[in-house]
Order: structure tokens, then sequence, then C-alpha cells
């Protein structure tokens, strides 16, 4: 698309899992970025309906809250979960709520700049069959 816009960066040398000040070891980014296009249909079947950045790699999938309130994004961020688990693995709410405070991570992502981060680690191994 050619208006489609992204933004990837921020990279740090070095910074604790949750950035907390404007401390952290700045680096520069150089990076192949292959973007894999979902039709809104497919995205909203497969993550559920996204209100913000989702991210996931080979082992984990990573929904994510952000507000400028801690609290907030905490919530947010557990609702974000909560769609994907039952869009992804057709998991009622009541269990996906119970699933996440049993078996998920949260973690800070940032506390900067005015806003708050949460992402969730959900293991993909506990849905998927390992091979």
């Amino acid at each position: 698309m050619p208006d489609a816009l992204a933004y990837v960066g921020d990279p740090h040398f070095a910074q604790g899992n949750g950035e907390v000040a404007l401390t952290a070891l700045e680096a520069s980014l150089r990076v192949r970025v292959r973007f894999d296009l979902l039709d809104a249909t497919d995205a909203a079947r497969e993550f559920g309906t996204l209100a913000g950045p989702l991210a996931a790699d080979a082992t984990h999938l990573m929904p994510t809250g952000i507000d400028a309130d801690l609290d907030e994004a905490m919530r947010a961020c557990v609702r974000q979960a909560i769609a994907l688990l039952g869009a992804r693995y057709g998991m009622a709410p009541h269990l996906a709520y119970a699933y996440l405070s049993a078996a998920t991570d949260f973690e800070i992502s940032q506390v900067v700049d005015l806003v708050s981060g949460v992402h969730a680690r959900i293991r993909r191994a506990d849905f998927e069959e390992v091979l």
C-alpha cells in the first residue's frame, strides 16, 4: 500500500526489562524487516480484534496494553490477551482469564514519555502441538 507507514526503532544496546528512564544505552538500527499483511477479517479470526500492537515470535504471542495509567495499560493488555485466546484457540473468556492468571507472564514494557506499556508472554506450546 503506497501510503502505509510503519515505525520500527528505539533499539537499545542495554536496557532492563521495562524502560523506566531515558538512560538506556541507545543503539543504531539497521535491520531488514518483513511485513506480512493480513486482510482485516483474517487478522481478526487469527488474533482477535486488535486494540494495540501485537508481537509474536516462535515461542510466544505478546499482546500489549498502552495507556498513560499503568493500571489501565495492564487492563488493556488483559483484554487484548483474552480476545487473542478466544479468536485463535476458541477459549471462553472466563477460561482465558484463569489461564492468564495462572500461566502467563505479564511484563512492564515501559513507563517513560508519559506512556505506560504492559505486554503478556503467552506460550504457544501451551496450545499448539510441539513437533
